[in-house]
């Protein structure tokens, strides 16, 4: 059985330093080793939020639930657009 761990992140994420800026974390808060991260968000904050297979297989399907008063919008980012992220961070916060 797969599973997958979670991992939210406030503003940025910085391979180099995964602790860093790092808000909360989780490997098995839900039954069949699913995630659960409970944390009150600031709405003018972008977050992310990544998630990880325990093992190599590829996660096909996969539901986010959240909830709140405000709305939430979700923008999935490619490996590609990642790098353009790490790139940038590390020009500009380092």
């Amino acid at each position: 059985m797969a599973g997958v761990m979670g991992y939210l992140y406030k503003e940025h994420f910085n391979e180099f330093i995964p602790d860093k800026r790092l808000i909360a974390d989780n490997y098995n808060g839900c039954p069949n080793r699913e995630f659960k991260i409970v944390s009150e968000l600031q709405s003018s904050v972008t977050y992310i939020l990544i998630m990880v297979p325990y093992s190599w297989h590829t996660i096909d399907n996969f539901s986010i639930l959240v909830s709140g008063p405000n709305n939430t919008t979700f923008n999935p980012i490619s490996k590609s657009h990642i790098e353009s992220i790490i790139s940038s961070f590390n020009r500009n916060f380092h």
